[in-house]
C-alpha cells in the first residue's frame, strides 16, 4: 500500500480523494493546497506517490511537477485534470509527471493507476524531462466538435508510445469516444513505431469507441488498408 500526499486547491477534491484512497488501503500522509506547499510537503514526507492538480493559486501543478522531480528523479506524480487541459497535461508529463486522471474521478481507475505505478519498477515510470533530453513530442491533439484529433509529425518515435497510450486511455471515460489518427505530415512510418499506435485503436472500438484514419503518402495508406483488413 502507498503513502501518498493529495494536492489540490478545493478541500472538497481533497476529501473525495482521500476517501477514494484510503478506502482502497493506501495512507493518506499529507495534503497541500498549491504547488509550493506541494514541493514542502514532498521534501520533508517523501511520499510514495503525489496527486496534483494542474490549476492552483501561488504556484501551478505543472511547476510544482518540474521542481519536485528535480528533488526526486524517480518521484511518481498522478495529475488531476479537467477535460479542456490535455496540453497542461502533457507538459507536466513532459516534464516528470507518471501519469494522469480526467476529472470527474473514477475511483476505479484511480485506484487501478496507484496499483499501476507501484508495481512499476523506478525505470519503467515515463522517462524524465523529455525536453531537457533534446526530444520533442511526436504528436498533437486537438478536440474539433467532438472528434480527438490526434496528428502526428516527424518527430514520432518509440518515445511518444506510453504518454499517447495515457493519453487515449484518459479519453476513455468518454462515450463514445471518437478519434482520428492524422498521419498526413508523415510519408513513411516503420511497423516497429506504427504497429503500438494503431493497437490503441482496437482499444477504442472495444470501449465502443470509433476512429478513423488521414494519411496523404501512398505507403502510409496502404499500410493503413492492410491493418484494416
Amino acid at each position: 500500500m502507498a503513502r501518498i500526499l493529495i494536492v489540490d486547491d478545493s478541500i472538497v477534491m481533497r476529501k473525495n480523494l482521500a476517501a477514494i484512497l484510503t478506502q482502497g488501503g493506501h495512507t493518506i500522509i499529507g495534503e497541500a493546497s498549491n504547488g509550493r506547499q506541494a514541493i514542502s510537503q514532498y521534501t520533508e514526507l517523501k511520499p510514495d506517490i503525489v496527486t496534483m492538480d494542474i490549476s492552483m493559486p501561488i504556484m501551478s501543478g505543472v511547476e510544482a511537477v518540474k521542481q519536485i522531480v528535480k528533488f526526486c528523479n524517480d518521484a511518481k506524480i498522478i495529475m488531476i485534470s479537467a477535460v479542456n487541459q490535455k496540453k497542461m497535461v502533457f507538459s507536466a508529463i513532459n516534464n516528470g509527471a507518471s501519469h494522469y486522471i480526467v476529472k470527474p474521478i473514477d475511483p476505479k481507475k484511480l485506484l487501478s493507476i496507484v496499483d499501476e505505478l507501484l508495481s512499476s519498477p523506478d525505470d519503467e515510470v515515463i522517462p524524465r524531462n523529455l525536453e531537457a533530453q533534446n526530444t520533442q513530442q511526436g504528436f498533437d491533439i486537438e478536440n474539433i466538435e467532438g472528434v480527438f484529433i490526434i496528428t502526428f509529425n516527424q518527430f514520432l518515435g518509440l518515445k511518444d508510445h506510453n504518454l499517447l497510450g495515457m493519453a487515449i486511455r484518459g479519453l476513455m471515460f468518454i462515450n463514445p469516444l471518437k478519434v482520428q489518427f492524422n498521419f498526413n505530415e508523415i510519408d513513411q512510418l516503420s511497423d516497429e513505431i506504427l504497429e503500438p499506435i494503431l493497437r490503441l485503436s482496437v482499444e477504442i472500438k472495444d470501449a465502443n469507441g470509433t476512429v478513423s484514419y488521414s494519411a496523404k503518402s501512398t505507403e502510409m495508406q496502404q499500410k493503413l488498408i492492410k491493418w484494416e483488413k
